[in-house]
């Protein structure tokens, strides 16, 4: 079990809890340590086995999932990957605000939920490898350089750029449909809608572009940022960070 990521499954739904169960338990890089039907038990099992990630259900028993996150509290939570029940934006907000690290909307495959694991835990395999074979940066490289490009962490559209930008590197794509792939893409992961995922990537670039210093990008970006007039649109700001970041990993 060393070095493996703990895991616990708070979900009521005996099928679903045991597909979860299976997906994570066949994995090398994952250990499930425990499992809860409620949300009560969800809260106790955290305090006494202290996983790394907790996959918590929204609608539970006796606690919801606000209610998990609440009782918890900032000290001692672990990482906690949230599967919603409905797309609200508002709520998706909330519970980031409450301390999620990342939010699925349901029904979502094992599968997924397993590969967003890996990039909450920020485990050594999030540093996936494309279809093409070629190696995909790993979620905090793209946070840093974001960081460093002005865009604040507290923007949703922070979060969607970071999802963008992994989509664009692991499926290699030089170019993609925004309005037909990408943002819908997005919206499904957050539980939200394509056109909230456009304007907060719009609303964190502006803020981005305003608060930089031009030389500072033009030292990032090098001759990307002369080619593009004012602000870069989400595409170009996209575009300007994957290659960035496929430049780096050839380098």
């Amino acid at each position: 079990m060393e070095g493996r990521t703990t895991v616990l499954i708070a979900n009521d739904n005996h099928e679903e809890r045991q597909r979860l169960m299976d997906k994570f338990d066949g994995m090398s890089e994952f250990t499930v340590v425990g499992e809860a039907r409620h949300g009560l038990e969800a809260v106790e099992l955290v305090r006494t086995l202290r996983p790394d990630l907790l996959i918590l259900d929204d609608v539970l028993p006796h606690l919801d999932g606000l209610g998990v996150l609440a009782e918890l509290g900032p000290e001692g939570r672990p990482h906690v990957l949230l599967l919603l029940s409905c797309a609200s934006d508002l709520l998706v907000q909330h519970y980031y605000e409450k301390g999620a690290s990342y939010c699925l909307l349901r029904p979502v495959q094992p599968d997924l939920v397993a590969e967003r694991a890996l990039l909450v835990c920020g485990h050594p395999a999030a540093s996936q490898t494309s279809s093409a074979g070629r190696t995909v940066p790993s979620p905090r490289t793209i946070a840093e350089l974001l960081r460093r490009s002005g865009v604040p962490a507290h923007l949703q559209g922070y979060r969607f750029l970071k999802d963008a930008v992994q989509y664009v590197l692991s499926t290699n794509k030089t170019t993609c449909g925004m309005t037909k792939e990408l943002y819908p893409h997005i919206a499904r992961l957050h539980g939200t809608q394509p056109n909230r995922v456009e304007r907060s990537i719009r609303h964190a670039i502006e803020v981005a572009w305003g608060r930089a210093d031009i030389n500072d990008l033009q030292r990032l970006f090098g001759s990307t940022v002369h080619h593009v007039r004012g602000k870069p649109t989400n595409a170009e700001f996209v575009a300007m960070l994957a290659d960035h970041l496929r430049g780096a990993v050839g380098s």
